[in-house]
């Protein structure tokens, strides 16, 4: 993790050095000075990282530079804060900006100390780096791979010798796997298995592999595990020696010696005109198939290649014809059932006791049908008294206990190896959702407008940056490290979810990195130097004095018994602060501190109320304070209620950079002031706007030109008529029309609309005919 605190630093550093060089002035060599530093320290992490699993002192050097990164980044964003010239015009404007002269020098000052002060920190880290000579990331003999050769062995050879008894549910899989194998095409035939660790891929192939009939029908079989850092000379050797152990045919001294080539020629001489079968377990990329596929000839007498795989990608990359299976979680009955065999082996006839089923089956929840997981921690139980309170600590303390207890530490690694597999970026990403609560379903348009605004997506030409992070998304449900549990009519993820165990692992995990920090009943202490804090089922914390200087984001989930109703006047001490979401909390204000978040992105805070009918949920939002115009850095608002006088509508207009607006009891009278303030709005995608009762109309007709982007239209008012700018929405997808009433037919002017997939309308037509085409 301190790689990806450092390299995103660095990132933010450069385009600071870039953007903002007439503010940083004479500091700006200190700056590149401190930037040179870091970037020379990070090619040392790789090596640092892959050893600070056995070493407790590296570990603590990590840990350093991962505090020096996030100081420097800290440090430079509240100066570059206090430096900005005031905003405004007029006489008074100019008194302002002397003040503001004389306020600059000694800032400036107090910038060049505190970047010395981080200069010298990240001096004395990197002078006891070479205490632990660190190799850097370009010298080859520093390679992770060999490291792990050297102080650790595979977690996954343990699935290669699972009993029978600990085995349930693979009879129908194994069947089918068989009749892949052994019938069907003489032509050389791929078969993947693809599904996220623990879920006995391994298992399920092996017992298929071993059975008698297949044994019978290949004449040559070979089992390879393949590495994360395969190069292709290991693989094809690897393929060799496998196939010649299984006939019990010596393995010459010379193979180890052989080039590619020689191993290729090699491997097709000895299994010309035979049938067999090859397994390679665990592929991480197509490179491995495209490093062995001409080592495997086509006889036509019937080969096989079986691929087990995490990736989904990888399975569909494969060029030969083919089968793929996809493995699930067992399904609650079996998955009660192995528990059981587990946990109560050798006592209660391995019937679970009545005063133990409860808490059994929450614990069950949590290994969310993961075969690995329910007999490593039933194997862990089956070890301890029968006690609730004893099996209690276990169920609240899983993350901790994977830690800690050699009997859950290879449950751990098998899981971590799709985390240690992810691109830096994805990294950040994917911890990031330990942020959310348990069973929580993650909206995907939530999760990637999230991943954007905390800048966790690397920009790429000709995309947009939530096109990015939707193709991060599809990376990571591809590696089946995300689980999709709804999708869209254009099969797109509408909501996610992570594993309940794989949540316990990078909840720990992201803590540890001063990523996220969840505070929910349980409670922990705070450290002021928390970066991004989830509060869950607790809003006591709210009232707190939020002395939180580096707090960017603060997200609440709250539960039926734990509903905020405010929040600290001081909330502008969290100067930092870039997420605020209060969604389904019942606070209604925000104090005027609000307007001290200059860095503020997103502030979202409203809920729905159902009455009468579920299909027309009441909305509500908040009241902000006058100013709220101020907060230039605004890409998401929602929903804003406005006020007697109407001031928040005519500051709209000063929020250039929203994305997505709601507003809230809008009146008539509003209507010119809006479509000032709308026809500003020039990045909007996202409009949700509602009249404060049903029979008030809004005169949206003056608006001489719409947001050009906008794809996404919710209005829920009364409309004299439908107005006549809608029509010219190019990008619109989605449009509601809720109360309008409209006397004229809409239907007519929306039909040119290019790429309309969605209309709703609801009360919003009051004649009898539409018209269709």
């Amino acid at each position: 993790m301190a790689m990806i605190a450092v390299q995103m630093v660095l990132e933010k550093l450069t385009t600071m050095l870039a953007e903002e060089a007439q503010l940083l002035g004479g500091i700006r060599n200190g700056v590149d000075e401190l930037r040179d530093d870091l970037e020379s320290m990070k090619s040392f992490l790789q090596d640092a990282e892959a050893r600070s699993e056995t070493n407790q002192g590296i570990r603590t050097w990590v840990k350093q530079v991962t505090d020096a990164a996030y100081d420097t980044e800290d440090v430079l964003e509240v100066f570059l804060l206090l430096l900005s010239p005031p905003r405004g015009v007029g006489f008074f404007h100019s008194f302002r900006e002397a003040y503001h002269f004389i306020k600059q020098l000694r800032t400036r000052r107090q910038l060049a100390l505190r970047i010395q002060q981080i200069k010298i920190k990240v001096k004395g880290i990197s002078e006891r780096r070479d205490a632990f000579s660190f190799r850097r990331i370009d010298d080859p003999t520093s390679s992770i791979a060999n490291l792990q050769l050297q102080t650790w062995h595979d977690p996954r050879l343990a699935s290669l010798f699972i009993d029978e008894a600990d085995v349930v549910g693979i009879e129908n899989p194994k069947s089918l796997l068989i009749s892949w194998l052994v019938e069907g095409e003489l032509t050389l035939t791929a078969i993947s298995v693809v599904g996220m660790g623990g879920l006995g891929k391994t298992t399920l192939v092996k017992k298929a592999y071993d059975s008698v009939s297949v044994k019978k029908y290949f004449d040559c079989h070979a089992w390879i595990t393949v590495s994360r850092s395969f190069t292709t000379v290991e693989l094809l050797r690897a393929a060799l020696k496998g196939f010649l152990e299984a006939a019990k045919e010596p393995t010459s001294a010379g193979i180890d010696t052989m080039n590619d080539l020689e191993l290729v020629n090699k491997l097709r001489n000895h299994l010309r005109q035979k049938r067999y079968v090859v397994v390679f377990d665990d592929v991480w990329s197509v490179n491995a198939w495209e490093a062995v596929k001409f080592a495997l000839p086509d006889c036509n007498c019937g080969s096989r290649i079986i691929f087990t795989t995490r990736i989904g990608d990888v399975a569909a990359s494969l060029e030969t014809t083919g089968h793929t299976y996809h493995l699930r979680p067992l399904p609650d009955e079996e998955a009660w059932t192995l528990f059981c065999m587990k946990a109560f082996r050798g006592k209660h006839n391995g019937v679970c006791p009545g005063e133990l089923e409860e808490m059994s089956r929450s614990i069950l929840k949590k290994c969310g049908g993961l075969p690995l997981a329910i007999v490593t921690i039933g194997g862990l139980l089956s070890k301890k008294n029968d006690e609730v309170l004893e099996w209690k600590k276990v169920h609240d303390s899983l993350a901790t206990e994977m830690k800690s207890n050699s009997k859950l530490e290879c449950l751990e690694r098998i899981l971590l190896l799709s985390y240690n597999d992810l691109p830096y970026n994805l990294k950040f990403c994917y911890l990031y959702l330990s942020g959310f609560p348990e069973d929580y379903l993650i909206k995907r348009m939530k999760l990637v407008r999230l991943w954007v605004v905390e800048r966790f997506v690397v920009a790429k030409p000709g995309l947009t940056m939530e096109e990015v992070a939707e193709d991060y998304l599809n990376e990571l449900v591809s590696r089946s490290m995300i689980q999709v549990v709804q999708t869209d009519r254009f099969n797109r993820v509408r909501t996610c979810r992570v594993h309940d165990i794989m949540r316990e692992i990078i909840q720990l995990k992201a803590r540890d990195e001063s990523l996220v920090t969840i505070l929910d009943e349980k409670g922990i202490t705070l450290d002021e130097k928390v970066r991004r804090l989830s509060i869950h089922n607790s809003c006591k914390e709210l009232s707190l004095d939020m002395r939180f200087p580096c707090l960017r984001s603060l997200l609440i989930f709250k539960s039926k018994e734990h509903i905020c109703k405010q929040t600290s006047k001081s909330i502008g001490k969290l100067k930092n602060l870039e997420i605020l979401d209060l969604k389904r909390s019942l606070i209604s204000s925000l104090p005027v501190g609000i307007l001290k978040l200059e860095h503020l992105y997103e502030l979202r805070g409203y809920r729905y109320q159902f009455k009468s009918s579920i299909f027309f949920p009441e909305t509500h939002g908040m009241t902000v304070p006058a100013g709220i115009g101020r907060l230039t850095s605004l890409q998401k608002l929602g929903s804003v209620e406005v006020n007697g006088n109407g001031e928040v509508v005519r500051e709209l207009g000063r929020l250039t950079q929203l994305r997505r607006l709601g507003i809230l009891k809008l009146r008539q009278e509003n209507g010119t002031d809006l479509c000032s303030s709308l026809e500003k709005l020039k990045h909007l995608t996202t409009l949700y706007m509602v009249s404060i009762n049903a029979s008030d109309s809004l005169q949206l007709n003056s608006m001489s030109s719409s947001p050009p982007f906008l794809q996404r239209l919710y209005l829920k008012c009364g409309l004299p008529t439908l107005p006549k700018w809608i029509a010219s929405l190019r990008y619109l997808a989605k449009l509601v029309l809720q109360n309008s009433n409209l006397n004229k037919d809409p239907l007519k002017a929306l039909q040119e609309l290019p790429n309309l997939v969605v209309l709703e309308l609801r009360h919003a037509y009051a004649g009898e005919e539409l018209y269709m085409l």
